[in-house]
Formats: C-alpha cells, sequence, structure tokens
C-alpha cells in the first residue's frame, strides 16, 4: 500500500451487489469526510502504478487533501457499475470515463456538468486544451468531462529496419501522403523483416478495425450524420475508398490478412514486421521489449488529403450525487486540477497529456517518442456523440465486424460500407436505456 492512501479497493462484477451500500457510506452520503475524496478509475497494470503514484504526490502536496481511489476492471462491467451508482445518486466524487462513453451519461442525467468558473479557479480552462479534445468533453453547451489524455491510434516503426528498408528520412520519420506510398513503404519494410512489412491485428478484435476506418475516413472529408431520431448517413465514396485501400493493403506483402491482436505485437517485437498500427497505450510495452533505440513513432500519416488521427480520452467526470459540500466539492475540483498539472509524469507511459501546460514541461519535452506523435492530439477524431458508441461497446464491435468483411474482400468495399450504415440505423433504432 502506498503511503498516505486511507484505503485501496479493487471490485469484481459480483461485489457490485455488497459493495453498493458501502459506497453511498463513503461517497454519496452527507456526513463524510469534506477532505476526502474518493475516485474511481479503472487503470492497471503500469497505468495503474503510475496513477497512484501520481496520487500519493497529490495527497503529499495538497493541504490536508486526502484520497480514496477505487481501481475496477476495465469493459463494459465498469460503465454498468458507474451508471447503477450515479442513478442511486451515492457514487464517487469523482470517476474516469472515457470521452467517448459520455454521450450515453449526460443526457440521462447521470453526470453532473463542470463548473468553469470553479475549474478556473483551481487552474484549468478552455484555452489549456485542444480545440478538438474541449469540444468532445461537452454536450448542449456544458462541460461534462475534464480530460486527462489524449490516447490516439497511431504508427509505431523500428528506426533500424526502416534505415534498412531506405525508408527512412535524414530527420528519422517516415513520409507516408498516400495509400500507394503506404504500401510502397509497408513492401520495402518486407523486404527486409521477410515478411509483411506493416503489422495491424484486428482479427478477433472489437475495436481495432473500427479505430483505423474511423480517422481514415475522416481524412477524405466525408461527412456522416449518426443521430438518433435522424437515419445515419455516411459518404458511401468515401467510406469505400478507405475500404478498398486496406483490402489492397492485406495481401500478405504490405500487410498480413489474418493477423490478431496478440500475433501483430509479437510480430513487431520480434522484428517480422517492421512497422504497425496500434494504440500509443502499446509504448511500454514495445520499449520493454525492443528497447528505445528501436521504437519510433509518429500519428497516422494523411494519406486521404485531411489530417484526421482516431482517438480517445480519459478523462475525470462527476457523477449524479444527492448533495455535496462547497467544501468538499472545492477539494474535488483541487483533485482534479492537480492530477492535471502532473500530466508530464502520465505521459511517461505513452498518453498525450490533455493539459497543455503539463505538455510544455521540461520532463515532457524530454520525451522523444511521445513527442513524436503528440501532434495526433490537434487532429484527433472520437467516436459518434451518440449512446451507445465508444471504447468498449457492442457499437465499436458491430461496426468491426462488418468492415473486417470489407478488408478481407468478403463483401466489395461499397457494399461493406452501406452495411455499416445497416448496423448504425439498428442501434440507432434501439432505446436508450438511459432516456
Amino acid at each position: 500500500m502506498l503511503p498516505h492512501l486511507s484505503r485501496r479497493r479493487l471490485l469484481g462484477g459480483a461485489a457490485l451487489a455488497t459493495t453498493l451500500p458501502a459506497l453511498a457510506a463513503c461517497s454519496g452520503a452527507t456526513g463524510r469526510d469534506p477532505d476526502t475524496v474518493a475516485v474511481w478509475d479503472l487503470f492497471s497494470g503500469a497505468d495503474g502504478a503510475n496513477m497512484r503514484g501520481m496520487i500519493a504526490d497529490v495527497i503529499a502536496d495538497g493541504d490536508g487533501l486526502n484520497v480514496d481511489p477505487t481501481t475496477l476492471a476495465w469493459g463494459s462491467p465498469y460503465y454498468t457499475k458507474l451508471a447503477m451508482a450515479a442513478s442511486s445518486q451515492s457514487p464517487p466524487d469523482t470517476a474516469i470515463m472515457h470521452v467517448s462513453r459520455m454521450p450515453g451519461f449526460a443526457p440521462g442525467g447521470l453526470l453532473e456538468p463542470w463548473d468553469l468558473t470553479q475549474l478556473a479557479n483551481v487552474g484549468p480552462t478552455q484555452q489549456d486544451f485542444t480545440e478538438a479534445l474541449w469540444t468532445s468533453c461537452t454536450y448542449e453547451g456544458e462541460l461534462f468531462a475534464v480530460p486527462l489524455d489524449t490516447h490516439p491510434f497511431i504508427v509505431f516503426f523500428d528506426p533500424e529496419i526502416a534505415e534498412q528498408a531506405n525508408v527512412l528520412e535524414s530527420d528519422g520519420t517516415i513520409e507516408i501522403d498516400s495509400p500507394e506510398r503506404f504500401a510502397e513503404v509497408g513492401r520495402k519494410l518486407g523486404e527486409v523483416t521477410g515478411s509483411a512489412g506493416i503489422g495491424f491485428g484486428f482479427l478477433l478484435d472489437t475495436a481495432q478495425a473500427w479505430r483505423l476506418f474511423w480517422g481514415l475516413y475522416h481524412q477524405t472529408g466525408g461527412d456522416a450524420t449518426i443521430e438518433v431520431g435522424s437515419p445515419a448517413e455516411l459518404d458511401i465514396d468515401a467510406a469505400a475508398s478507405v475500404i478498398d485501400a486496406i483490402h489492397s493493403w492485406m495481401d500478405g506483402t504490405v500487410m498480413p490478412p489474418d493477423q490478431d491482436y496478440g500475433g501483430a505485437l509479437a510480430a513487431f517485437n520480434n522484428g517480422r514486421n517492421g512497422m504497425i498500427l496500434s494504440g500509443e497505450w502499446e509504448l511500454t510495452g514495445f520499449l520493454d521489449t525492443k528497447g528505445e533505440q528501436n521504437v519510433a513513432a509518429m500519428p497516422m500519416p494523411t494519406m486521404f488529403g485531411t489530417p484526421a488521427n482516431y482517438a480517445d480520452s480519459h478523462a475525470y467526470v462527476l457523477p449524479a450525487q444527492r448533495e455535496v459540500s462547497e467544501e468538499h466539492r472545492r477539494r474535488i475540483y483541487e483533485f482534479v486540477a492537480a492530477i492535471l498539472a502532473l500530466g508530464d509524469q502520465w505521459g511517461t507511459a505513452g498518453h498525450i497529456p490533455a493539459y497543455l501546460p503539463a505538455q510544455d514541461s521540461a520532463t515532457y519535452r524530454e520525451l522523444t517518442i511521445q513527442n513524436s506523435y503528440k501532434q495526433a492530439a490537434e487532429v484527433a477524431v472520437f467516436d459518434p456523440p451518440v449512446w451507445f458508441a465508444g471504447g468498449g461497446t457492442d457499437f465499436q464491435n458491430r461496426m468491426s465486424q462488418a468492415l473486417i468483411e470489407g478488408f478481407r474482400g468478403q463483401k466489395e468495399p461499397g457494399r461493406a460500407a452501406e452495411s455499416l450504415v445497416d448496423v448504425l440505423n439498428d442501434m440507432l433504432a434501439s432505446p436508450d436505456p438511459t432516456a
């Protein structure tokens, strides 16, 4: 147990029924210690250890501020627990939420908006975040999430293999500006590795195909209408052009046509692929396995005309409460502001700090690899702001399965694009459980 922390709990799904009464006592009831902030997160492994260290630092410097952290398993169970706790008005004081899940909580009254004046009193203002991220955190003109980071879907590559393939520029980057150039780079990397040049683990996965497609689709400038109460609209030609390009890459020389998530990580780690399309959250694992000299990164290359990069964000939200004293509310805001100020420490694991002053710190500027892709946050594209979308949802899974058929040539690109609209309309017609 870290010093200063009042207690730590790790909750599983079976523990929820016996835990809710305790939550009422420690998180949502009156008479609680106004200096103790109860917070839920979903950070495990290195992220969990990093966050616990940050919390310990906040407590040590926080003028009597105490923190009661709870870590729960990532995925749908986390959001189910959070919704149940908020609907009973006995949730934690604040909780981590993927920004992509916020539109499923805010409309139903499960979250409270942040007070911008009170937030500014402890430090953060709108100017301290990118426009793309701030916009993604708002609903009907109010801020419902305060972002901790941006975690984009990016490109990692092995600079030694890239140099041998003669695709490495003098500044250590790889120039890719079209689908054709992407294919050329992949084939050249494959000539060095003796396998497909670029890894992409998408089979048996519930999100990877969607992440790649949605970012590249926005590079085409294609419009999308995905709103409850209206039929879904996508630019079918633009969507088909992206699906067709990805299918053309999966020829066994540019990219494997049958790689799952774990297989892609292994192939990049052992040098069978010289590049991989994946989330920045894999940085720590790559560094541990390959060493810093064999890992480089960049945002998703602009291959369809308009810079865009799929991303999500961990953010702090305010679950609906029965009653919070002004003193206790101030402590909640102080805690979140203090964590944001430690964004450079959070960024050591690969995440891009949302709080721009943390990006400007000397500590973060020394993180060479992270700085090579931090511009991805400037052109971040998030999931559609509808209640059923977001990280860990069946929406991402269903869209990925429809896309995989197009990627693998089981459906021609236009029909695969139309299948996406079919999935969207089916989900748009489903009743919102929070309404």
